[in-house]
């Protein structure tokens, strides 16, 4: 048996993730960690954990990957947009979302707990999250004023084919 396995070409470095470990990055109250980067996957996918606090939340955007939520713990409303109508969708645990390109989609944990999310993506996620990161250092975006703050997310993320909508899905109104 052992004779066949230097046969069988075979990567090494199968590694383990265990829990509270990956890369860690915060976007204002919402906090990922890095599980897969794309360097990790051959460039193929990413996938991080998501963090909601209860009230947290990503707001209405758009992006040229597809993207794949899965609920560890806790709900999460996610709203998406079909032809102008808006729609809220209730996920516990265990529930899977599948995001295709370009849907207008957001995410909020309107509960009072908790809420864990596994996101399963494109290494263009990475580079958007790398690059707020990059710029948040030089910048110090919650030194901004929000509306400042904002127009330079969305730059970053039109430099990365993502697009922040100026719309507030829990109010239902342009902001």
């Amino acid at each position: 048996m052992k004779d066949i396995l230097n046969l069988i070409p075979a990567q090494e470095g199968v590694r383990e993730i265990k829990p509270n470990e990956g890369k860690p990055f915060d976007l204002g109250p919402v906090h990922f960690r890095w599980k897969v980067r794309s360097e990790d996957s051959a460039h193929t996918y990413t996938m991080f954990e998501l963090h909601l606090a209860p009230g947290g939340g990503v707001d209405l955007h758009s992006h040229a990957s597809p993207e794949t939520f899965y609920v560890l713990e806790g709900e999460a409303t996610f709203f998406r947009i079909t032809k102008g109508v808006q729609e809220a969708v209730l996920c516990g645990p265990g529930t899977t979302i599948v995001i295709p390109p370009n849907a207008l989609h957001a995410l909020f944990n309107k509960s009072d707990k908790d809420c864990r999310l596994l996101d399963v993506s494109t290494g263009s996620h990475q580079d958007f999250f790398d690059s707020v990161q990059k710029a948040d250092r030089a910048e110090n975006f919650a030194a901004m004023k929000p509306k400042v703050a904002a127009h330079r997310l969305s730059e970053i993320a039109r430099e990365n084919e993502m697009y922040l909508a100026a719309y507030d899905v829990n109010t239902e109104r342009e902001v």
